[in-house]
């Protein structure tokens, strides 16, 4: 019984929460730049972070293999075919879907913030010497992320950017998700 207690108690903990105001910024942030191995201790850490009311300075970079790869070689990196990479359609299609349907929407789900990422860019970037070459999508939210512009009296401004770049090594995807505040000090009245 204690086990199911435990188990409980973790469910409740590991919906994220929803802002529907806004509170006034930490007095000391906790906040770092981070580097993750997976997506979900990525989501886990900007949930736990937005619960304690840090989602505007954020910096966290991820690593990770896509889910629809991840089904495709039911976790033996032996059966990673040669086209998996940025240089195939099919593949950035996939991915493309991957991010827009499931990786910024969670992205917003985990912060509790009601974020509207609009595309800034996509294309190629090549290395120095040609060898590789990157896909790089760009997205970003400088909006009011859906709340009244009265409750900014309390908090800055801040805006999101999110760039996912795969390139032609291989599957893997790489998440640079930063959130920073507009201006140095709150607003005063």
């Amino acid at each position: 019984m204690g086990k199911r207690n435990q188990h409980m108690e973790e469910e409740i903990y590991a919906e994220p929460v929803h802002f529907e105001h806004l509170d006034a910024p930490p007095r000391a942030r906790t906040a770092k730049e981070m580097t993750f191995d997976s997506l979900g201790e990525f989501q886990k850490y900007i949930k736990d972070e937005s619960g304690d009311n840090e989602f505007d300075s954020l910096n966290l970079h991820v690593k990770y293999m896509p889910p629809f790869i991840a089904n495709q070689i039911h976790g033996n990196d032996e059966k990673i075919k040669p086209q998996m990479n940025s240089l195939n359609k099919k593949f950035r299609r996939h991915l493309h879907h991957h991010v827009k349907r499931h990786l910024l929407p969670e992205i917003s789900r985990m912060s509790g913030i009601d974020y509207d990422f609009k595309k800034v860019n996509e294309g190629f970037s090549h290395n120095l010497y040609g060898t590789t070459s990157e896909y790089k999508w760009q997205f970003m939210d400088d909006s009011n992320h859906g709340f009244d512009e009265n409750e900014y009296s309390k908090r800055n401004h801040w805006k999101v950017e999110v760039e996912v770049e795969s390139d032609s090594n291989g599957p893997y995807v790489n998440v640079d998700f930063k959130a920073t505040s507009l201006n140095n000090q709150p607003e005063e009245e």
